[in-house]
């Protein structure tokens, strides 16, 4: 063997050069800008955004003790003025009103309402629009924690006409305690505006409404700098579970990063009031427009090396993938062949080991679908597909199938007028028009049997309607007939009338065991079962009721509300021979849709019928029968007739209406 240099070894193979030369590109690219992203982007933006929140959240809480403190010293003002003492000591209620107007004008907007109550919470002066009738138990509840106080003084957030108030409360001494005097102002949008125009965030107030420990929280926007466009956004956007952590909130123009501060307490059940502050993310992008071009011109670089990589690669390795591919769509469409020169690869590379290994892949999938070929002409595509799909072994496995017997009646007259060829030419015709009819619905053929047909709808491969595909393959394959018969007259001679074929169809659905029988040097794919057995019963069943198709009560049933597609004639309750459990059995007329006013009714008179036959109603019954039969003469109304006439004397007092068959 010749010795390979080391720079054949390295670009021999296309793997070893896809991994070098990607590699050594594409590594260092993606780490630089991950680290420039990383680094420049989410630390600068994210901790910007986190301090500039921190900040916002501060000045609100600074403001918010600030105009705390600004009511006290009203309230503490009021206190002290000699007129209003002495007006409070004379009960002139006019006067005390006066002077907490006065005092509230002349707070220059740092308070908003006053209300004066005695020590029980009484209200005595009420400055509030429309005012209060009597304080809330909140109110009371701030009352009563002041008194628990030394000083008296007590502090809260509270609800005035739908909106948070920032209350404040203090005693007035005559020398001893003698009324309470509440002063507030409104956390709305005004107060919301001077927090914004000294941190240039946006601030919102935000009512939670918990409904209890893992319920849902209803949330309501009261006060905020924010477009009225973005208030359901945010309402949307916030979790109610966190608080100190930062949010991300996407609005109408941009991400806000948001931060919100509990002013009442956090409750697991009931109102609470937060404030919540936001700053947006864009305000941040005119500070990373140079990283954004060092970005640009860092993945400019990228492109043109990356360019360069693939030019270079592109000559070894896509010439021969593309003729492989040449091939591969070739084998795709059924030609496996061998390849021709425009498909040869040349070369000991991956891919000349590829190609090879596609010859031999095409002979092999020649060979399967010669055999799947031949298959397919003995037994159907599915069972094919499974016999070649799957390990071959005698067993099987319990389905629940629908099974179809199909008989075509009147070969034997049609025989006398042809010959044996023509006849088998005229059998084929009619069983691939059933057959077709059965797969276009998904049906399985398994097996012919002279001039019937065996059909599964289940196995080998099922589908959840099954036995609606049954249903309307049965339809399809009485049309066919149909077809058969309108050729046959349009081919009669003179001499010979035509001849009328007709079809003998059983279906049941049940349980079978489906899979491989025989032996181990011969078996065929099939199914057995009671369900078999019943299925070739009712089929045999036709020429007693001399009706195209008879159908159990578990295939109606096995169809669900679909049945109601279909329309139904109950023939009867029988028990067939070899089975003790009666059977209802039913003809399917066809689909509903296609059914005339007059069918309609006669399938409700023959309902009716059979309904007054069962409750030995014998008279009406045959009244029923007989008018019908004046209209349409059917061999199921005669057959009803002499029933009811052989009954009438001898049914015994426990007759259940199941009729016994004794014979297949």
């Amino acid at each position: 063997m010749t010795a390979k240099s080391p720079s054949q070894l390295r670009f021999t193979s296309i793997r070893t050069r896809l991994i070098v030369f990607l590699l050594m590109l594409l590594l260092p690219v993606l780490g630089a800008i991950y680290w420039f992203v990383d680094r420049e982007n989410t630390l600068y933006t994210d901790e910007t955004i986190n301090s500039y929140l921190n900040i916002g959240a501060d000045v609100f809480d600074f403001s918010r003790e600030e105009h705390k403190n600004t009511l006290l010293t009203i309230s503490n003002a009021l206190t002290r003025d000699w007129g209003f003492r002495n007006a409070f000591g004379a009960s002139d209620q006019r006067t005390i009103a006066d002077a907490a107007q006065t005092l509230l004008t002349r707070s220059f907007g740092a308070a908003d309402i006053m209300i004066i109550t005695d020590m029980s919470g009484q209200i005595i002066v009420d400055t509030s629009e429309p005012g209060l009738g009597s304080l809330p138990p909140a109110w009371i509840d701030m009352l009563n924690r002041a008194a628990s106080t030394g000083d008296g003084v007590a502090d809260g957030i509270l609800t005035l006409n739908d909106i948070p108030y920032q209350m404040t409360v203090i005693p007035l001494f005559l020398p001893t305690p003698v009324a309470w005097i509440i002063a507030g102002f409104p956390l709305d949008n005004s107060f919301a505006n001077v927090i914004k125009s000294s941190t240039a965030s946006d601030v919102s107030i935000v009512r939670y409404q918990r409904q209890g420990p893992g319920q849902a929280v209803d949330k309501e926007v009261i006060a905020s700098t924010l477009p009225s466009a973005d208030l359901e956004a945010l309402a949307q956007g916030l979790d109610a579970d966190i608080y100190r952590e930062t949010q991300r909130i996407a609005m109408s123009d941009a991400d806000y990063g948001t931060l919100v501060r509990s002013l009442t307490g956090r409750t697991d059940a009931g109102e609470e009031i937060v404030a919540v502050i936001q700053r947006s993310y864009q305000e941040n992008q005119a500070n990373l427009a140079v990283l954004r071009e060092r970005l640009f011109d860092f993945s400019l670089a990228v492109i043109c090396i990356s360019l360069i990589a693939v030019f270079i690669l592109a000559r070894g390795f896509t010439r021969p993938v593309l003729q492989l591919a040449g091939r591969v769509q070739r084998i795709e469409r059924g030609d496996y062949g061998a390849a021709l020169p425009q498909e040869q690869v040349r070369g000991r590379d991956e891919v000349a080991g590829l190609a090879e290994s596609i010859d031999n892949m095409a002979l092999g999938l020649a060979e399967k679908e010669k055999v799947r070929d031949l298959l397919g002409k003995v037994v159907s595509r599915e069972i094919a597909d499974e016999l070649l799909n799957n390990r071959i072994e005698l067993g099987g496995e319990e389905r629940v199938v629908s099974v179809l017997f199909a008989d075509i009646r009147g070969f034997t007259a049609l025989s006398e007028q042809q010959s044996p060829s023509q006849t088998l030419s005229m059998l084929n015709i009619c069983l691939e028009l059933v057959c077709s009819a059965i797969e276009t619905h998904g049906g399985v053929v398994d097996k012919f049997t002279g001039d019937a047909v065996m059909a599964l709808f289940g196995a080998p491969i099922g589908h959840q309607d099954d036995t609606v595909r049954a249903a309307r393959a049965l339809l399809a394959v009485q049309d066919a007939m149909g077809e058969v018969n309108r050729q046959l007259l349009a081919d009669a001679g003179n001499n010979h009338p035509a001849l009328q074929l007709r079809l003998g169809a059983g279906l049941h659905t049940g349980l079978v065991v489906a899979g491989n029988m025989g032996s181990r040097n011969r078996m065929n794919y099939t199914v057995i079962g009671d369900a078999v057995n019943l299925a070739s019963r009712l089929e045999g069943l036709t020429r007693y009721y001399n009706v195209d198709n008879v159908i159990s009560e578990a295939s109606r049933l096995a169809l669900g509300e679909q049945a109601q597609q279909f329309a139904w004639r109950e023939l009867d309750l029988v028990r067939v021979k070899g089975k003790q459990a009666p059977v209802r059995i039913y003809e399917l007329v066809g689909l509903r849709a296609d059914l005339s006013p007059a069918a309609e009714t006669e399938l409700a008179q023959f309902a009716q019928a059979l309904q007054c036959y069962r409750s030995r109603q014998w008279d009406a019954a045959l009244d029923i029968l007989r008018a019908l039969s004046d209209i349409r003469p059917m061999t199921l109304y005669q057959l009803y007739s002499d029933r009811i006439d052989e009954l009438r004397d001898t049914a015994p007092a426990d007759w259940d209406g199941v009729y016994a068959f004794s014979t297949k």
